[in-house]
């Protein structure tokens, strides 16, 4: 950046493609966001301002259009499991507040390893990308709910012994924000009418949770990310699993420093017989939110469909 006469910092980059990016300046080596745009990526390490270049074309799928708009609720939930409270976030459809008697299938969507909750609606911008694409018909009407994926720092250092609570996510998830969410929001309570997924660490919550509960999903999607393969009695049984899983969907880019770990999880379904649909992308930054944004507008129509 060069200072002008006036004492203003400047600089010019690009041209960059319409997209949104992330960035920060760094003030003597500290990275600090900019005090001048309130659109922030909430991350609990880096601290980034987000920008939005629309360019001149076509709006892009997350962009903000002119159709129906769903809401997006914030939510604090008591967590029996941590003894906190919880935070999570909750779209609701726009039709959900016109049809009260309708209920509606829900995604649990998660982000990644140091992000919060709000990740997925302030950066993926799930909420607009699924305005526009209920608009198109080509999504069905869904409740989308953004889990917090790292209870622990619900705490103070030392404040609470993680490791007795063993996978505190999962049991939270399965046990206090689910019965919170079935119990004020109009879901349709079955494993037909669920899905979870994520991305990186998110993808990887998702999936083991998904896989270890199909009782209750029967729509997996990976985002640039995978599971362990050794899961206790979840792969022994491909035809089980192809007749339970309705959609499993794996996402990565070939550019993406996960995409070795992830394509090996992806051969190694192949090789059991489990069926898959596998997306791969060499253009859009690696592992980055171009590319969660991207794999939504692909996997969010399969959901729910008949």
């Amino acid at each position: 950046m060069e200072k002008n006469k006036d004492g203003v910092w400047t600089a010019t980059v690009g041209p960059a493609a319409p997209d949104l990016y992330p960035y920060c300046f760094i003030v003597d080596g500290i990275n600090v966001m900019d005090p001048q745009n309130p659109d922030w990526f909430p991350n609990e390490t880096f601290k980034n301002s987000v920008v939005d270049i629309r360019g001149n074309g076509a709006p892009l799928l997350h962009a903000i259009k002119d159709v129906p708009h769903g809401s997006v609720d914030y939510v604090n939930y008591w967590s029996e499991t941590l003894g906190t409270f919880g935070n999570a976030i909750v779209y609701t459809p726009p039709t959900y507040d016109k049809n009260p008697g309708k209920k509606y299938p829900v995604m649990y969507l998660i982000s990644g390893t140091t992000d919060t909750e709000e990740v997925y609606f302030k950066v993926g911008r799930v909420n607009f990308i699924l305005d526009n694409l209920i608009a198109e018909g080509k999504a069905k009407d869904m409740i989308v709910v953004l889990p917090y994926g790292n209870p622990s720092k619900y705490f103070q250092p030392g404040q609470v012994d993680m490791r007795k609570l063993g996978d505190a996510f999962s049991k939270d998830l399965l046990n206090d924000l689910m019965p919170f969410v079935e119990s004020n929001y109009r879901t349709v309570n079955d494993r037909d009418h669920r899905a979870i997924g994520g991305f990186s660490r998110g993808g990887n919550q998702g999936l083991a949770f998904g896989l270890t509960n199909l009782d209750k999903f029967s729509y997996l999607c990976s985002y640039s990310s995978f599971t362990s393969m050794t899961l206790p009695g979840v792969y022994d049984d491909a035809a089980r699993l192809n007749k339970d899983i309705k959609v499993f969907w794996l996402g990565v880019g070939t550019d993406d420093f996960l995409y070795g770990n992830a394509k090996e999880y992806m051969d190694f379904l192949d090789k059991k017989g489990i069926n898959n649909i596998k997306v791969f992308t060499n253009d859009k930054y690696g592992h980055t939110w171009m590319n969660a944004k991207y794999w939504l507008e692909e996997s969010l129509p399969l959901l729910f469909q008949e």
